[in-house]
């Protein structure tokens, strides 16, 4: 470990302390610690104040948590009520309070950049790139789940009252301001190539122009769902910039059948600084990460999912994934039945063995210690995996993405951005501008990915033979690639299909006529069923969701309490 990695990491944490936060987070700017004569004068200084910047990404848990407000995954032993249409406005968000001094943040930040001696200013742009690019991540957080929000363009004093006090800008307004800044930063941020190896996860061009793939797609289907202008325009700028990082040779999908058989997918996401899987490759092996939240296996330790009890797949996921051949269960001759508790795994999408724990298969976990795989001997330790309905699943199904296999302190990193979801941006915009798309741009984006996972490809051919929709196997692919990532919620609204989707009933294993109701293990079991016998977790009953009101999320309370000028999103 070099010393200027660790000083990164330590980094991390040191503008916690320079800065100080108001009551209502739209109000001030930060107060540094520092006098004014005596920071922002080195490099090192902006980088210092930048790094704060990372503290708060994504990890595995929160990609979780957030999938089980849509419909692939089941909490166990309680319902989440955003899934189910049963939450109220909260008084407070932290995702609300967390963008704005994030915005107030890279505001003051982007201000010292502008601002800075001339002598200084090629090399502490980068810094200002950076600054832009989290403050357009924290504004799409917000979009995103709330729509149109106040914007705050310059460092606030307490005479600005206008804007402290004012009223919600429009979602339009929002998007617009965000692209802008992306659009600078890309200007002003590095290829991923040229940022050092002790720099690495910091902001890079090709992640800027993802952020804005991303946006512009989330945007651009949200307005042409809803008869909305702009829509294509927005598509245009979500296809270009996904085109930009799928040329710019710097970024590849992960693939390593050739060493880990069919279990690469799996490895792929646990990949470690130390030994995580027979191959030994480590994470300078993939280039398909193109913004992580990075961890140190002794400087920043990963949070770590050991088998998440928290969270079960559900029936409807679990069925998505297609047989080899390409098609659904339902119309695939490949497709084996659910007779057997594993009988359903058997000829399937590899992703759906790599995500999900197959019944009587060793299971290794960091946590507890026995669990732990010893690479010296591979079939050391480890458990049977076991369906435990009540408590460590309720649905019969059981996650195994970013599952670790080896013990603490873990160093795996986590994807804020990849390079599947470019690919998957770039099929899905390209369709839904041009109303359809070719086998040849099918060949670079959605078969790159059902290649590695053993799934024949995807082509217009094979739709029209066997009465498929190619919107509906684009989504299908989004779904399952970026599946326990945090993505399905936000598409399902964007779709304006949350309210077909989400009334639905959670269900899980197929019971009647199966394994699970002779088998003696689960004599004791006596779950709901539907009329096809397959286990309830929530019934539809308890399941709603309002269109005039649930795509977007209520205000916390407390913020309008703040400024009267702020109006609640309909139906709150």
């Amino acid at each position: 470990m070099n010393k200027t990695f660790k000083c990164f990491f330590y980094a991390l944490f040191i503008p916690c302390f320079l800065l100080t936060a108001c009551e209502k987070n739209l109000n001030l700017v930060p107060q540094v610690n520092y006098s004014e004569a005596t920071f922002f004068k080195t490099p090192d200084q902006f980088k210092l104040f930048a790094n704060q910047f990372y503290i708060g990404l994504p990890n595995e848990t929160t990609g979780y948590a957030r999938d089980s407000y849509s419909d692939i995954l089941a909490n166990v032993g309680g319902t989440n009520t955003i899934s189910n249409g049963s939450y109220f406005a909260p008084a407070s968000s932290s995702l609300w309070e967390n963008a704005y001094i994030t915005i107030r943040n890279t505001t003051y930040l982007i201000d010292k950049v502008n601002s800075a001696d001339p002598s200084l200013k090629s090399q502490v742009a980068v810094y200002g790139g950076e600054a832009r690019f989290f403050r357009a991540m924290a504004y799409f957080n917000l979009l995103r789940d709330y729509g149109g929000v106040p914007i705050v363009d310059k460092v606030l004093t307490l005479s600005d009252n206008d804007i402290l006090y004012g009223p919600r800008n429009t979602r339009e307004e929002v998007t617009s301001y965000l692209l802008k800044d992306l659009d600078s930063a890309i200007n002003d941020l590095p290829v991923e190539a040229n940022i050092a190896g002790s720099d690495k996860g910091r902001v890079s061009q090709g992640a800027a122009l993802a952020l804005e793939a991303r946006i512009a797609l989330f945007e651009g289907t949200w307005r042409e769902f809803r008869g909305l202008s702009g829509w294509q325009d927005l598509l245009d700028i979500a296809i270009n910039a996904s085109k930009s990082v799928m040329t710019s040779s710097q970024y590849s999908l992960f693939d390593r059948r050739d060493v880990l058989g069919d279990s690469s997918y799996r490895y792929f996401f646990i990949l470690d600084n130390v030994q995580s899987n027979a191959a030994n490759l480590t994470k300078s092996n993939q280039n398909e990460y193109i913004f992580v939240n990075r961890f140190d296996n002794n400087i920043r330790p990963a949070p770590g999912v050991s088998g998440n009890n928290s969270y079960s797949p559900t029936r409807k996921f679990a069925d998505m994934f297609l047989c080899k051949d390409g098609l659904p269960i339902d119309k695939s001759p490949l497709f084996q039945g659910k007779q057997t508790a594993t009988s359903e795994y058997q000829n399937r999408d590899l992703r759906m063995t790599n995500d999900f724990c197959v019944p009587f298969k060793v299971f290794w976990g960091f946590y507890p210690p026995e669990y732990n795989r010893t690479w010296s001997n591979p079939y050391s330790g480890g458990v049977i995996y076991d369906v435990l309905f009540g408590r460590t699943t309720s649905t019969g199904y059981y996650p195994l993405k970013f599952q670790q296999e080896i013990a603490r302190p873990l160093g795996t990193d986590y994807p804020v951005i990849r390079y599947a979801e470019v690919l998957l941006i770039n099929a899905e915009a390209l369709f839904e501008k041009n109303g359809s798309i070719t086998n040849d741009e099918l060949n670079q984006t959605i078969n790159l990915l059902r290649a590695r996972a053993g799934v024949a490809p995807l082509t217009n051919e094979l739709v029209a033979a066997n009465g498929l929709d190619m919107r509906t196997e684009i989504r299908r692919e989004r779904t399952i690639e970026l599946s326990m990532e945090g993505f399905r919620f936000d598409d399902i609204r964007r779709w304006k299909t949350a309210e077909d989707e989400l009334p639905q009933a959670l269900e899980g294993v197929k019971w009647t006529g199966t394994q699970y109701a002779t088998d003696p293990r689960w004599a004791d079991i006596k779950p709901q069923l539907d009329n096809e016998g397959y286990l309830i977790v929530e019934p539809s009953a308890n399941r709603h969701f309002d269109p005039a009101k649930n795509y977007l999320m209520p205000l916390p309370t407390r913020q309008i309490l703040l400024d009267n000028k702020l109006e609640q999103n309909p139906g709150w």
